[in-house]
């Protein structure tokens, strides 16, 4: 399990090092200014061997594709992440499932199945870049090819990814 230690750089402002499971490091300085600074130590060094500086911008895009907003591994087609009774799921809307064409609001995800959708992720295997929509309104339509990610308890996550199936 990485080892995650944070000081503050008065004047400067936070620095965040992660020591991971194979005995690298990587720190972060984020500056109070808005730009971050990231460096690689290899294991057992203790002058870093590369580092970047990006702006605030620049610093959220990488954060997004690192925590996978953008792509999911082929590998983890049904991912769960599970912290206490909530459940978070990545699944996708078949065509022909019974969700394919309704909005949110339309089916009531949130009062009348608790579920909660983060966020629809379309397919870019198509040629298209990826367009992705953070916390979708009510009026959103559910469209088959698109990933749709979504929170709640394990139980009622079930019935939604038998919703987006065909």
């Amino acid at each position: 399990m990485p080892v995650i230690k944070e000081a503050e750089l008065p004047g400067l402002g936070k620095k965040f090092e992660i020591s991971l499971d194979n005995g690298d490091r990587v720190a972060v300085v984020i500056l109070d200014e808005g730009n971050r600074e990231v460096y690689y130590f290899p294991a057992g060094e203790e002058d870093a061997l590369s580092s970047v500086t990006m702006t605030d911008q620049e610093a959220r895009q990488v954060g997004a594709i690192i925590s996978g907003s953008f792509y999911q591994p082929h590998l983890l087609e049904k991912l769960e992440t599970a912290v206490a009774d909530l459940h978070i799921e990545w699944i996708k809307v078949q065509e022909g499932s019974e969700v394919a064409g309704k909005s949110i609001g339309e089916l009531g995800l949130r009062k009348n199945h608790g579920i909660i959708v983060i966020a629809a992720i379309e397919d870019k295997s198509k040629g298209k870049q990826c367009k992705s929509l953070i916390n979708p309104g009510p009026s959103h339509i559910f469209t088959p090819g698109y990933t749709i990610v979504a929170a709640g308890i394990k139980e009622k996550m079930h019935q939604f990814e038998k919703m987006l199936k065909a």
